[in-house]
């Protein structure tokens, strides 16, 4: 007879026995499974580039809270405005996908019960087709968790196996709004997703999608159908929305956009689902509303005032960006927000800078186009508005070949060189330090033409106008010295791309005064030599490296200015994600034009997750992390060291710099754009 004891020893080595072996199957079932997730892509021949289908989306927004700020949030206007709690919006559109590039979108026909038949936040429709297999779901954020480059940032766990297939849980092992968590249903088998959910949180949209996949080949790797459910949050105001897609053959009726009441009529023949009873009250109150304003004619001109032009007109315009199409769509224009706080900027050197753009285009064929843009800012610091209008035709896109015209006018720029020959010539008369001689406004003209001779040679030529006026002219008078400098110069440069477009980009610019040919009296010739360089590395990471070096071989004995193409300050900032230039941001202006010659060096590395990711709280809102590394070496600077680091977030860039002059000289500075609705 087997004693208790013995009966609980065996127990127990049975256990150790069996766990063990159990664990072990369970990670390599997790590892299978996993593996053949991340192996499916490859396993597809087909690709998604150019492939086309039509759409049915449709979407219900509802507004739990609202208070006058949301008339400042992009596309949220006339839901601030609106008498309907809820709105009801479909449209029936032909989508193209590519494999890193966004989809396109023509939209055949489109109704909803907002003002104008516009949609509610339409950079969230991105949402219903998602890149499930690519590293990112969207084309520039959110971690796709089906990737196996992405590994790295999720845990995964099989929850469940029925028949061939299991039930894979995912979360992110950092919070960032960067990634997603969420589980799908996946073909133990092959790998392939048959249906999924992902729920995260990215610019103020609290998201979860909800996507059903093709069953074999190029349609297995897009969806068949997607349910995206949205929570907007925004100082009091609360916005739910539910948005539904169907994709497939459906018939094609018109070429043409149709909007409103047509469409609607239109749409009622093509819907693949029928509309819910919800839905259809939210029709019908529409409708009723918008019968009842029309029949009502008492007060009809006052009414119509402030409705269309001083709400419509006026306050649409003013706090939300402009934007259209003409001419069939080959047409369009853009303005940012004409008052908007959220359009400010501030740095160390200039303070607070209020900036406005626009942009305008017309393509006239698939390799010609015309494009104009607006920058406008100005420096509450030195009370001081700056712009640039640079108009480029495009004449031949395939070769690059473009003819350019640039207006940038009234940069405040220093000249020693105009104070030090008035020194010389008049010595001790005058209490120099009392007199305003070192800053003009700068205004330059610049007509270039440019063609690539092949992927790796490019060349520009054309002619620069500049201007210069004193900024205090009754000093410049009382020395008998003119007020007014000008010069004319030819302007070459020659860009080398050894690899092509995806690698390091080379230019040598060269620029020589017309002297003898124009009435300037000024005689200079200008070298300089640029390297640029922006890596894009793996999940959403990248590293920019620009150097170079500039020089003035020439110059007239009476006076010239000092004034470098590629060594330059920036007065209208645009954000760094707009242009990376290679600023220093803690440099005083006047050093940009005190030196003869320049070196410099500057390298950018940025990633979404850094330092301030790992952080709780903070980590769950940090969309980008950067670091700055900069140096500079003038005639009058030996040594200019300057480090930076900066981080993006829904509200703004940040970034606090320091500057080494010499290694003895300590400056410290801070900058940040807003942000907020960027996107949108």
């Amino acid at each position: 007879m087997i004693s208790k004891k013995a009966c609980w020893s065996l127990l127990a080595a049975l256990l150790l026995a069996v766990i063990p072996q159990a664990a072990s199957s369970k990670d390599r079932l997790d590892t299978l499974v996993l593996n053949r997730i991340f192996n499916y892509r490859a396993s597809i021949d087909s690709t998604i580039e150019g492939y086309r289908t039509q759409a049915y989306l449709k979407f219900r927004v509802k507004t739990n809270r609202r208070n006058a700020t949301l008339l400042c949030v992009p596309h949220l206007y006339t839901i601030a405005r609106s008498n309907q709690k809820s709105h009801l919006g479909e449209s029936y559109l032909t989508l193209t996908f590519h494999e890193s590039e966004p989809t396109e979108s023509e939209v055949h026909a489109r109704t909803s019960t907002i003002h104008r038949h516009r949609t509610v936040i339409p950079d969230v429709y991105g949402y219903l087709t998602p890149h499930i297999y690519q590293t990112t779901l969207l084309s520039d954020h959110l971690y796709s968790p089906f990737h196996i480059r992405n590994k790295r940032y999720y845990k995964y766990t099989v929850k469940q196996v029925f028949g061939t297939n299991a039930n894979v849980e995912f979360r992110p092992r950092v919070k960032n709004t960067q990634a997603v968590r969420g589980s799908a249903i996946v073909d133990i088998e092959t790998g392939r997703i048959i249906r999924c959910t992902l729920l995260g949180e990215f610019d103020m949209v609290a998201f979860e999608i909800n996507i059903t996949m093709g069953t074999e080949g190029l349609s297995s790797l897009l969806p068949t159908s997607c349910t995206l459910k949205t929570k907007f949050s925004f100082l009091g105001n609360q916005l739910r929305g539910i948005y539904e897609a169907r994709y497939g053959d459906m018939p094609l009726t018109e070429n043409t956009l149709v909007e409103g009441i047509q469409a609607r009529e239109l749409i009622d023949s093509l819907r693949p689902m029928p509309l819910t009873s919800v839905e259809k009250d939210i029709y019908a109150e529409y409708d009723s509303l918008r019968r009842s304003s029309i029949t009502d004619t008492t007060s009809v001109r006052e009414k119509n005032f402030v409705k269309d032009f001083l709400w419509d007109v006026i306050g649409d315009n003013l706090l939300n960006r402009i934007k259209g199409r003409f001419d069939n769509d080959r047409g369009y224009y853009r303005i940012s927000p004409i008052i908007n706080p959220l359009y400010l900027s501030y740095s160390h050197r200039k303070g607070l800078t209020y900036r406005l753009t626009a942009r305008a285009g017309y393509v006239f064929n698939e390799n010609s186009d015309l494009y104009v843009r607006t920058k406008i800012g100005y420096s509450f610091k030195l009370n001081h508005t700056y712009f640039d209008i640079p108009i480029t035709y495009t004449f031949d896109d395939r070769n690059n070949g473009k003819m350019m015209l640039s207006w940038r006018n009234d940069e405040l720029q220093a000249s020693s060189t105009v104070l030090d020959q008035l020194k010389k010539k008049h010595g001790n008369t005058f209490d120099w330090d009392t007199l305003a001689l070192d800053y003009f406004k700068h205004s330059r003209l610049v007509f270039t033409l440019q063609y690539d001779l092949n992927p790796h040679v490019g060349l520009k030529t054309g002619i620069l106008f500049n201007r210069w006026r004193s900024v205090d002219k009754e000093d410049f008078k009382a020395l008998g010295k003119p007020t007014f400098y000008k010069s004319t110069a030819l302007c070459e440069e020659l860009t080398l791309r050894p690899l092509g477009w995806r690698g390091p980009i080379v230019t040598i610019d060269y620029e020589r005064t017309l002297n003898g040919v124009t009435k300037d009296n000024m005689d200079y010739e200008r070298w300089e030599f640029d390297c640029s360089y922006l890596k894009h590395l793996q999940c959403l990471r990248s590293l920019s490296l620009r150097a170079g070096f500039g020089f003035y071989t020439t110059g007239t004995k009476d006076t010239y200015f000092l004034d470098f193409n590629n060594f330059r300050e920036d007065n209208i900032p645009g954000g760094w994600n707009d242009e990376w230039s290679g600023d220093f941001e803690l440099l005083h202006r006047n050093w940009y034009n005190s030196s003869h010659y320049y070196v410099r060096a500057n390298a950018t590395y940025e990633s979404p997750l850094l330092l301030l990711s790992w952080i709780p709280l903070i980590g769950t809102i940090t969309e980008n992390e950067r670091i700055y590394v900069s140096a500079l070496h003038l005639s009058q600077i030996k040594y200019y060291i300057e480090l930076g680091y900066g981080f993006t977030n829904r509200l703004l860039s940040m970034g606090i710099f320091t500057g080494y002059e010499e290694f003895k000289h300590f400056s410290i500075g801070l900058r940040f754009d807003f942000r907020l609705f960027d996107r949108w």
